[in-house]
């Protein structure tokens, strides 16, 4: 399904102005989906989750996985379609919001391989 989005020539057009991004406004995922996304069957299978955690994934932006130094785990980027890693460190100001116990990894893997430069997140988290 990638694959045929990606020939669209919509697709392409929004694809191509990723390299004109000068602010993006991301969330910051952890591997452990939250109970509301489990809830509504909008998450990965065990069987992919584990893959990833194999890999050393600890979080994601744009549901590209990254490990806890932000270096990209990539064992499914061929089914996603959005900004890699490597397109988002180009971008002069990338603002991330995330909070809570369950990401502490995934915000402190963002912010060692310098995917955010802003984080908004809540005292308890910004503690951790």
């Amino acid at each position: 399904a990638r694959d045929v989005l990606l020939q669209d020539r919509f697709v392409q057009a929004a694809t191509n102005l990723f390299q004109n991004v000068t602010l993006a406004l991301v969330g910051i995922g952890s591997i452990e989906p939250s109970k509301v996304l489990a809830a509504s069957g909008n998450v990965f299978s065990s069987q992919e989750l584990d893959l990833l955690r194999a890999h050393g994934a600890v979080g994601d932006i744009c549901l590209r996985f990254f490990d806890p130094t932000g270096h990209p785990v990539s064992p499914l980027d061929d089914r996603v379609i959005s900004m890699g890693l490597s397109q988002l460190r180009n971008v002069e100001r990338v603002v991330a919001v995330a909070g809570g116990a369950r990401k502490v990894a995934a915000i402190r893997g963002a912010l060692r391989g310098r995917l955010i430069n802003v984080l908004i997140t809540d005292p308890l988290t910004a503690e951790r």
